[in-house]
């Protein structure tokens, strides 16, 4: 019996660290926000925190439909392009078409996620290279159709909703946090959550356990077309315009955000509130640095420092397990 308690008082402090890891996305986020205020002071007031929820509604969008996608071992990175397409073709169906365009291009753009997602079960290629590939084709598509901005008139009825604010919240991030909380409640109460993590965790297990690993892929795929869509819509309300590279700048920080939240780059191990934590970060982080007078130019390293550290204290190495998405 001594053994074992000589093996506890050794792995105490481990033990501990491991038992209060989820809190530190919080404590980083507190911590930034801390720094920010003292050089800035007037960053934490009430008026530029409702700013900073309404710059993060996009980011959180894109990390919502991102998180799952890696929760399962994966990851897409036509998300962004994939946005862009759907602002371009919503913005060129508002006007004959209105809310119904609207639709049918969030259909649209679920049906081309269902399909990477086939593509990367059916022919057994690696999320990476096939979603690299849609990257090229639908911002090239985006780029065809539309080769300059494209305005779009304020007050349009099928984007206005999303415009404007209510006791200091903007509509597209409440928007935004109430698409994460049902996707949350899905994962928590229905078979898919169970799903996703232990797909994540192993997916020959998974299969070998009756789980249909294909079919599980393929629907986190088409929601991570989904909420592509309504980033592509979200931005289009912002801005009153669409364009082919409207997009370009918010991949990084949006897989930034999902890693930085805690979840684990190997999958099967993190959440959609820790992605919550992750996009606050980075908004801060992307507010901030103008804030502050930093160079904007060092965001791009800031991140890309940020996703390397993060996946590293994330990443699962367990059974010899790579820290690389398949």
């Amino acid at each position: 019996m001594r053994a074992p308690v000589r093996w506890l008082s050794i792995l105490g402090p481990y033990a501990r660290f491991v038992r209060y890891a989820p809190l530190a996305p919080l404590g980083v986020l507190f911590a930034l926000l801390a720094a920010v205020g003292l050089v800035q002071p007037t960053f934490l007031s009430t008026n530029n925190l409702g700013m900073l929820a309404g710059e993060s509604s996009v980011i959180l969008l894109f990390a919502t439909g991102q998180t799952l996608v890696i929760l399962l071992g994966g990851i897409d990175l036509s998300m962004a392009a994939l946005a862009a397409l759907a602002s371009v073709l919503i913005a060129l169906s508002l006007p004959t078409l209105g809310g119904a365009g609207v639709l049918g291009v969030l259909a649209l753009s679920t049906v081309v996620g269902a399909f990477q997602g086939y593509v990367h079960v059916r022919a057994q290629l690696p999320s990476v290279v096939v979603t690299l590939a849609g990257l090229g084709i639908w911002s090239g598509l985006a780029l065809a159709i539309a080769h300059t901005t494209l305005p779009v008139q304020t007050g349009e009825a099928a984007v206005a909703w999303l415009e404007g604010s209510s006791f200091g919240v903007s509509h597209a991030f409440a928007f935004a946090v109430a698409a994460l909380i049902v996707l949350c409640a899905c994962l928590r109460w229905l078979p898919l959550g169970r799903y996703v993590y232990a797909i994540g965790l192993n997916p020959r297990v998974a299969l070998l356990s009756g789980i249909r690993v294909g079919r599980v892929k393929v629907l986190a795929f088409a929601l991570a077309g989904l909420f592509s869509g309504l980033a592509g819509l979200a931005m289009v309300a912002r801005t009153s315009s669409a364009s082919p590279t409207i997009a370009d700048s918010l991949l990084l920080p949006s897989i930034a955000a999902v890693l930085i939240g805690g979840t684990a780059i190997t999958g099967g191990v993190g959440g959609l509130g820790r992605t919550l934590i992750g996009v606050l970060t980075v908004t801060v982080l992307r507010v901030g640095i103008a804030a502050t007078g930093v160079d904007p130019a060092y965001e791009p390293i800031a991140y890309g420092v940020l996703v390397v550290v993060a996946a590293a204290l994330s990443a699962d190495r367990s059974m010899g397990r790579v820290a690389e998405a398949r």
